[in-house]
């Protein structure tokens, strides 16, 4: 539909990411015969992999920046960009590359009871027979502890809760 009017675009999405060179598309992407993508795969070798991490948001780039600081190489980190509708196909063929994996998380920035975990966990089971383990913070009342070194303290934890 042409109107005779310019709508201006929101991205709802932290600094982080809008300024991050890794969270950069190609001009391909937006080509004809393109589309979004509800998950996106790792680029990990399928046979190396041992453990699977599920992930969503800007959490992806905090758990693969761990990943190359710590030369892990036997874990793949797999991005839900969409959960509703729950992807389920597109995450049966994800999970079939991975055929060696053993070990299944789910990790998140948020605390448990504020993230997506109680939302994918149970379509995980129901809809994948995938069992994950959950890798993030604590249930809290609030959204922050309200102080910088627990905050940073948290995360860490989380981080390497998640590769462990």
């Amino acid at each position: 539909m042409v109107r005779n009017f310019r709508k201006p675009l929101i991205v709802a999405s932290p600094k982080l990411i809008l300024r991050s060179p890794l969270a950069t598309s190609s001009l391909s992407d937006f080509a004809p015969g393109s589309s979004f993508q509800t998950v996106i795969g790792d680029l990990a070798s399928p046979e190396t992999v041992k453990k699977v991490i599920f992930c969503s948001g800007k959490h992806y780039y905090a758990l693969n920046e761990f990943r190359k600081e710590h030369s892990i190489a036997d874990t793949a980190i797999i991005r839900l960009e969409s959960l509703c509708p729950f992807p389920s196909e597109e995450l049966k063929k994800e999970l079939a590359k991975y055929e060696k994996a053993t070990e299944f998380t789910w990790s998140q920035e948020e605390h448990q009871n504020m993230g997506a975990w109680s939302f994918v966990q149970r379509r995980f089971q129901g809809k994948l027979n995938v069992n994950l383990r959950y890798a993030g913070r604590r249930p809290f009342a609030c959204p922050a502890v309200g102080d910088a070194k627990t905050h940073s303290a948290e995360r860490e934890h989380v981080l390497k809760t998640t590769f462990i």
